[in-house]
Parts: C-alpha cells; sequence; structure tokens
C-alpha cells in the first residue's frame, strides 16, 4: 500500500526531517523504527503548472471517434 503526504521539511538537530502522523502510520502499518521508501517530488505553484501545459491551450476538446474499445483483428 502507498501514500500520498504533503509535508513540511523540519530542523531536528543538525539534520531536516519530515513528520508523519500517527493515522498515516497506522494506516499503512508502519511504526518507528521500521524501514520505509520515501520519494520526495517538490511542490510546483500553479503558475508552473499553467507553463507545463501551455501548448494545450485553445486546443479543441478530444472527442473519441469509436464509442467500442474492441480491436479486431
Amino acid at each position: 500500500m502507498s501514500d500520498v503526504l504533503k509535508a513540511k521539511l523540519r530542523k531536528i538537530g543538525s539534520s531536516v526531517g519530515i513528520l508523519i502522523p500517527q493515522e498515516r502510520l497506522a494506516a499503512l502499518d508502519v511504526a518507528v523504527g521500521d524501514e520505509v521508501e520515501i520519494a520526495l517530488l517538490k511542490h510546483r505553484n500553479e503558475k508552473d503548472i499553467e507553463k507545463m501545459f501551455g501548448i494545450a491551450k485553445r486546443t479543441k476538446p478530444f472527442v473519441r471517434d469509436k464509442t467500442s474499445r474492441e480491436f479486431s483483428c
């Protein structure tokens, strides 16, 4: 099971850490001392996202030409 959590990096002594709410730990069945894998994704603001999708601006919406997804050979 995986979970996405938005968190702020915090200074803990001379290191940096992320606080994870107890409810999230329980939902993932992990506890203090367990090894977990963490993927860090930098938060992007709305302006950055608009720039990434700027190519698709003012295009016509996609319309499926067939309603069936079956393929014939």
